[in-house]
This record gives structure tokens, C-alpha cells and sequence, in this order.
């Protein structure tokens, strides 16, 4: 018993017992000891294991945050790869989705076209309007006009596409406003194109009898 454990040692010593006396305490001491060092290392374990939840809850919450600023800041519409909960998905646009009537135009009206006016269905540029959604809100003088549109275009060829499809508005017939988007489509995908029309709030004021119709072409690659 020359070389004892230093609690065992302490338990011993505060006894007042020296190595060779009571040798019978022994066994409740050394019992002592090892219940002790049990209770040390499982508060230790508990410590350890409540920073690694900690530290696992504070980097989802990091990263959920960054994830919702980034989203905040790009404007996601439900482009390819989003993981956005509540973007619009490419899929859920099909045919034409309007609370109002619309029509298409088969005239161009804009001076930069250079295709044929299309609509849901027709392909242009090897880009095809599977589908258009259309948010209507009140216009400058109290009237329902179409201010957000979503057109659903898809590449069914096997080339990387790149063009910069135009969206024009017409009431009653005549040209109201146009508004293209640059876009590159990769073989097989869908894109969604959001134009919107802000001075329908502001500053265009249209009958609350008149017509609305619409189509979609393509402009140059240059043009804004």
C-alpha cells in the first residue's frame, strides 16, 4: 500500500488513518472514491453533450437566417434550385391563371421585336409558354389592372438557350406597355419570368370596361 490512489489517499488522511491502520476501511473508501469520480465525469459528459446541442440549435438558426436574407434580397420567384418553402413553383404554372379575362394580341406593338407575337403553347427560340400567371391589383384611377405577370417558359431541346424574351400589355387593342427579360435555359428546364407593371399604380389610369390583351416575344440580346 506503499503507492495509493491521491483520493484514496485524502480519504485516509481526513480519517486520520494512516496506510497500514483499519485496512477493513479500505473497500468503503476506495467505493467512495470510485462514486465520486463516476459523478465527476458524468457532469462532465452532461456538460460537453449540452454544448454540442447548443452549438448545433445556434448554426441551424444561423443558417436559416442567412438563407432567408438571401432569398429577401434575390427576390426568388421559384427559380431552379430554390429550397424557398414558399416560391412559386415552374410546375404549378400551366395554361393561363387570371381572376380577370384576358385575350392574346396578334399584333407586336413594340419596334424591338424580333419574332412573331406568341402565347401559351408556341415556342420561340427554341422556348416554349407552358403557362402564365397574372396578380391583379387596383390601377391609379380604382380600376383592376394586371400589374405582375409570370410567364413559364421551357426548353425542350437539347441546346443551352439564351434569348431575351418581351412581354407586352394591351387595352382595348392598343399597345399599353412592354417589358423584357434576358434569360438562359439549360436543356430540359423550366424558367419563370416575372414582368411587373408599377405605373399602373401610380400614374395609368385605364376604363374599368376595358379589354385587356397580351403576348410574348423575343427582343434582342443587347435590348434592356
Amino acid at each position: 500500500m506503499t503507492h495509493l490512489d491521491p483520493l484514496i489517499a485524502r480519504e485516509l488522511r481526513e480519517l486520520d488513518l494512516g496506510p497500514s491502520a483499519s485496512r477493513d476501511l479500505m473497500p468503503i473508501i476506495v467505493a467512495k472514491v470510485r462514486r465520486r469520480r463516476m459523478r465527476r465525469i458524468a457532469t462532465i459528459a452532461a456538460v460537453i453533450f449540452g454544448l454540442l446541442i447548443i452549438s448545433g440549435v445556434t448554426y441551424g438558426f444561423v443558417q436559416n437566417a442567412h438563407k432567408s436574407a438571401i432569398q429577401s434580397a434575390t427576390g426568388n420567384t421559384g427559380a431552379i434550385g430554390s429550397h424557398d418553402s414558399s416560391a412559386v413553383n415552374s410546375n404549378s404554372i400551366t395554361g393561363l391563371l387570371s381572376d380577370y379575362p384576358l385575350t392574346w394580341e396578334q399584333s407586336i406593338g413594340a419596334l424591338d421585336a424580333i419574332s412573331k407575337p406568341a402565347g401559351i403553347g408556341d415556342t420561340l427560340g427554341g422556348l416554349t409558354a407552358e403557362g402564365l400567371k397574372v396578380s391583379w391589383t387596383h390601377c391609379a384611377n380604382g380600376s383592376l389592372c394586371p400589374t405582375t405577370w409570370t410567364l413559364s417558359l421551357k426548353n425542350n431541346t437539347q441546346d443551352l438557350i439564351t434569348a431575351t424574351p418581351a412581354l407586352s400589355l394591351f387595352t382595348d387593342h392598343s399597345p399599353l406597355e412592354s417589358s423584357s427579360r434576358p434569360t438562359t435555359v439549360t436543356p430540359g428546364s423550366t424558367t419563370l419570368l416575372v414582368f411587373t407593371f408599377p405605373e399602373f399604380k401610380s400614374a395609368i389610369a385605364v376604363s374599368s370596361t376595358a379589354t385587356w390583351q397580351w403576348n410574348w416575344y423575343l427582343t434582342p440580346s443587347t435590348s434592356k
